[in-house]
């Protein structure tokens, strides 16, 4: 066997001779050897090793299996490769101009042929193989030269990574062609339901910067045909599995993307233009066996079910932005939230949406008579706020805190036109009320104030001193405080005093009081007791604040950007028979343990 023929080029994931090619060729010439090739040990690096072959061929390639094409290189100058341990796939791949046919000899004797295509490429693969010797002849037309690079791999290596992409050479798509007819009425188009997930290769040869992960690349999965210029078109695709995916656009441009809403791609083509687009859904890792559904919308992604309608009429009304009226910031208006359970993460691709809201319909839409510099749209409340607006263009904008935990959204550019405006909390179907600036440059947030709140009734003594303590709190305490005491039994009920109030508290005087500095991002007050305790809070400014169960039976009060003053708490129960109980007073995560020794 004349090894000296073959280079050695690459190898992953097997070591290789490291001997000088010289000191190789003349080791090849005294005695048979061969390239040892087994199962990888890591399975997200899967062995392969590659070489260059070159040299005259003189066999008939039918000389080894009837039909097969092309004459081959002597029998004396195949390339050995010794399959070390069972493996349950080996393929050899190969490609090099003029390439006619690959002949593969097993390890049982026997033979198989496969032939070239059109641009020299060759591939066999083999499944359940046994340890021992295989032997690898490539031929071309007859009285030809071989020169071309050989694979042995565990997964053989496409043409696309050896020639490079070109969409004309894939077959017809897996699962069929769809005419695109989603819109913002109808919503997302459902292209395909429970389709087979094929990631067996690579796909960053599409696109070696912005491709990972893996999938089958000798055809697209689904075609989608849009016959309408200027939309803006969203493609993506769910599944339990991590998914990837690569959409080829009618000028052959690759787009790819792995992760936009939890661990589902998406690819969102503003000004999508007529034509062709070859989808191709993967795997982040490889490996199949498991399922995907395909999609298309309008716009942004339509990952959420409920279906966003940007352009109904909106809760809170309109209104109308000129070069006069909003530059050092107006107040749009005072509206409750909505109370919204649809989540905000699947609107845009471009940045993280935060939140919850209701999408059924906007909140607000701020109109822009023209164009300006920049614009800038923002809330604030009691609780904790999300922002996420449609622009003229159809793109989504978001944000979660901007100033303390109050969202704003700044245009730059900002073009004329409508703004749908969807003002949401943090967590899912938060009450509560807030104001809606804008202005026409940054945001003011010195000429801002949080909206809504409750205040506490005449009978509720939050002046008096408190019957356990009195502590102050600002951003330099470096202990957060625990006090243990009991809750008096009490038959004074405090249901429907605000949001969240309940059980049975004692009115006279407060328990504790919370002297706040200034500068606190935050105050959290929480209580772990023997009963099922409830919380009650009166602000500087007799706002009250009331939770009910926050942790399980705990309740806690997280008040945002607190103003500095006296808080007072007034600690209760459920059913109002009292118990031991530890409060506490954070500004990071409350500590849900109960303290025992007074």
């Amino acid at each position: 066997m004349r090894l000296h023929r073959a280079r050695l080029t690459t190898t992953t994931a097997i070591a290789a001779c490291l001997l000088p090619l010289a000191a190789f060729s003349a080791l090849a010439q005294e005695r048979a050897l061969a390239i040892e090739v087994g199962p990888a040990t890591d399975s997200f690096a899967p062995s392969r090793i590659g070489l260059r072959v070159s040299g005259p061929t003189s066999e008939p390639a039918s000389s080894f299996v009837r039909g097969c094409r092309g004459q081959v290189m002597a029998e004396a100058d195949g390339v050995a490769f010794e399959v070390t341990a069972p493996m349950t796939t080996l393929a050899f791949s190969a490609a090099g101009e003029g390439l006619a046919s690959m002949v593969v000899g097993t390890a049982d004797g026997l033979y198989r042929c496969a032939l070239a295509d059109d641009q020299g490429y060759v591939s066999n693969s083999l499944g359940e193989v046994q340890p021992g010797r295989y032997m690898v002849w490539l031929g071309t037309e007859e009285g030809g030269t071989v020169d071309a690079r050989l694979f042995a791999s565990e997964r053989a290596v496409s043409a696309i990574e050896l020639f490079g992409f070109d969409v004309s050479r894939l077959g017809e798509p897996r699962n069929g062609r769809f005419v695109y007819q989603a819109s913002s009425e109808s919503g997302r188009q459902t292209l395909l339901t429970g389709a087979p997930l094929y990631a067996e290769t690579p796909i960053n040869p599409l696109s070696p910067d912005s491709c990972w992960g893996y999938g089958r690349l000798d055809a697209a999965d689904a075609v989608l045909s849009v016959e309408e210029a200027g939309q803006t078109l969203s493609i993506f695709a769910m599944s339990p599995r991590d998914l990837v995916m690569a959409v080829i656009d009618p000028s052959g441009t690759v787009h790819c993307n792995d992760d936009v809403y939890q661990l589902n791609p998406a690819i969102t083509l503003p000004n999508a233009e007529p034509g062709d687009y070859q989808i191709i859904v993967g795997g982040y890792s490889s490996g199949g066996g498991d399922s995907y559904d395909l999609y298309a919308s309008a716009g942004a992604p339509a990952f959420v079910e409920t279906q966003v309608d940007a352009d109904a009429e909106p809760r809170a009304g309109r209104a109308t932005i000129d070069a006069a009226s909003g530059a050092g910031g107006l107040r749009l208006t005072s509206a409750p939230l909505s109370g919204g359970t649809d989540p905000l993460e699947g609107l845009s691709t471009e940045a993280y949406c935060a939140g919850y809201s209701d999408l059924s319909a906007p909140d607000m839409v701020v109109t822009l008579d023209a164009a300006q510099p920049l614009l800038s749209l923002y809330a604030r409340a009691e609780t904790d706020l999300t922002l996420a607006i449609r622009a003229p263009d159809g793109s989504w904008s978001c944000n979660d805190d901007s100033f303390q935990l109050n969202p704003g959204i700044s245009f730059n550019n900002a073009q004329a036109g409508d703004y749908a405006v969807f003002v949401g909390s943090y967590m899912s179907g938060e009450q509560g009320e807030y104001n809606l600036y804008a202005s026409l440059g940054q945001p003011n947030w010195e000429g801002t104030e949080p909206a809504g709140g409750f205040s506490a009734p005449d009978w509720l003594n939050y002046a008096a001193e408190p019957s356990v303590a009195t502590l102050t709190y600002g951003p330099e305490t470096l202990i957060d405080p625990r006090v243990i005491f009991d809750i008096a039994p009490s038959q004074t009920d405090s249901f429907g005093m605000a949001d969240g109030c309940a059980g049975f508290l004692t009115p006279t005087q407060p328990d504790l009081v919370v002297e706040a500095e200034e500068g606190l991002p935050q105050l959290m007050v929480y209580m772990v007791s023997d009963s099922d305790g409830t919380l009650t809070v009166v602000g500087p400014d007799g706002q009250l604040y009331c939770n009910d169960d926050f942790e399980q039976l705990n309740p806690g009060v997280m008040i945002p950007n607190p103003q500095p003053g006296p808080y007072a708490i007034f600690a209760g129960t459920y059913g109002g028979n009292g118990g031991m109980a530890t409060m506490g007073v954070t500004v990071a995560s409350p500590q849900w343990v109960m303290d025992r020794e007074h």
